[in-house]
C-alpha cells in the first residue's frame, strides 16, 4: 500500500516542480506599449538587377490593447524584387495589416495570411525599426508628433483618419455664398476667407506660364521620386535663376513614362513634382512662389517604345509668370 501511495505522489512532486509560479504571471501584464499614429519613415531593399532602394514608407495603425489594425504603404515597390508581390501590386493604396504588440516588440501580419506579408519591428519611444519576414527589407520609422497634445487617447487614435477628409470637407464649406448674403458685418471675413478656400480647388492652369530655358528639367529613375545627382544639379542652378528673377511664380510639372495605371502615374507624377519643390523651398525659394501639378503619363515629351525615350518622360518641368 506504500508502495502504491508512494507512486501516486510522484506526478504530484512532478507537477509542482514544473508549474510556473504565479508571480511570473503577475511580472508579464499585458503591454504598455502604444503605437498608434500616423509613422513615416524608409524602407531600404532591393530593387530591379538587385540594386539597392531606398524608398519612403508610411503606416497608419490604430490599436485597442494589444492588437492593432492599420494601412502600410510602401512607395516605389512596383520595381523593388525585394518586395513581397502582394505589396508590390497594392501601389500607393498599401496593404491592411494587423499589429500584436507585446512589450516593445510589433509583429505586422497582412490581414488575410502572414504568409503573405509579415515583418517584426522593435518600438524605441517613437521610433520602430525591423525587418520584413523572408525578405531583404529593413523597415525605419518614427512616428509623426500629433498637432493637439492634450487630447484624449480615443481622439488621439481618430487624428490617422482624418487628414484624407480635411481638404475635402474644408474647401466647400468656407465657400458658402449664404453668409454674405445675410449680414453685411461677416462680409470682410468672408472675402479673406474667399482666396484661402478657391486657392487650393483651383489648378494652376499650364497656358498661363511659359517655359524658359534657363530652368532645366529634372528627370528620375524608374518609378521613383527621388533626386538624382544630376536632378540636384539642376536645381541647384535653377535655384540661383530663381533667386536672381524674384519677381515670377513656378509652376513645377510632374510627369511619368508610359508604364502603370494612369491613377499611379499622376500619384507619383505628384510627388515628382513635390520633391523639385521640397528642394527648392529649402533652398531659398518661398514657397508662396511655388505650386505644383501632376499629369502623370498624360503629357509625354516622346512617344516611342525606347528606354531613352520613356527616360525623357520621367520628368518635372518648371514654368514661370510674373506676378
Amino acid at each position: 500500500m506504500r508502495a502504491l501511495a508512494v507512486l501516486a505522489l510522484i506526478p504530484l512532486l512532478v507537477a509542482c516542480s514544473t508549474a510556473r509560479p504565479w508571480g511570473s504571471l503577475a511580472e508579464n501584464p499585458p503591454t504598455g506599449t502604444d503605437i498608434s499614429g500616423h509613422w513615416t519613415g524608409s524602407w531600404v531593399g532591393a530593387g530591379l538587377f538587385n540594386a539597392v532602394r531606398q524608398e519612403n514608407v508610411t503606416f497608419d495603425v490604430t490599436q485597442r490593447g494589444d492588437a492593432g489594425y492599420g494601412r502600410l504603404v510602401l512607395d516605389g515597390a512596383t520595381a523593388a524584387e525585394s518586395v513581397p508581390w502582394e505589396v508590390r501590386q497594392q501601389g500607393l493604396g498599401g496593404i491592411r495589416v494587423f499589429a500584436t504588440v507585446s512589450g516593445s516588440k510589433v509583429k505586422l501580419a497582412h490581414e488575410l495570411d502572414d504568409r503573405l506579408f509579415s515583418a517584426n519591428l522593435t518600438v524605441m519611444g517613437d521610433q520602430m525599426v525591423g525587418q520584413v519576414q523572408g525578405r531583404g527589407v529593413r523597415l525605419v520609422l518614427a512616428r509623426r508628433p500629433q498637432q493637439p497634445q492634450n487630447v484624449a487617447p480615443q481622439a488621439a487614435q481618430a487624428v490617422p483618419q482624418m487628414p484624407p477628409s480635411v481638404p475635402v470637407a474644408a474647401e466647400p464649406v468656407t465657400a458658402q455664398p449664404e453668409p454674405a448674403t445675410v449680414a453685411l458685418a461677416p462680409q470682410p471675413q468672408e472675402s479673406a476667407d474667399k482666396p484661402q478656400s478657391e486657392e487650393p480647388t483651383k489648378k494652376p492652369r499650364s497656358e498661363d506660364f511659359v517655359a524658359v530655358p534657363e530652368l532645366k528639367a529634372v528627370y528620375f529613375d524608374y518609378d521613383k521620386s527621388v533626386l538624382r545627382p544630376d536632378a540636384v544639379d539642376a536645381l541647384a542652378s535653377n535655384t540661383t535663376w530663381l533667386k536672381e528673377n524674384a519677381d515670377t511664380l513656378v509652376l513645377i510639372e510632374g510627369n511619368c513614362d508610359e508604364r502603370g495605371t494612369a491613377e499611379y502615374n499622376l500619384a507619383l507624377g505628384d510627388r515628382r513634382a513635390k520633391s523639385a519643390l521640397d528642394y527648392l523651398e529649402a533652398n531659398g525659394i518661398a514657397k508662396d512662389r511655388l505650386s505644383t501639378v501632376s499629369y502623370g503619363k498624360e503629357r509625354p515629351a516622346c512617344t516611342e517604345a525606347t528606354d531613352a525615350c520613356m527616360n525623357q518622360n520621367r520628368r518635372a518641368d518648371f514654368r514661370i509668370k510674373s506676378r
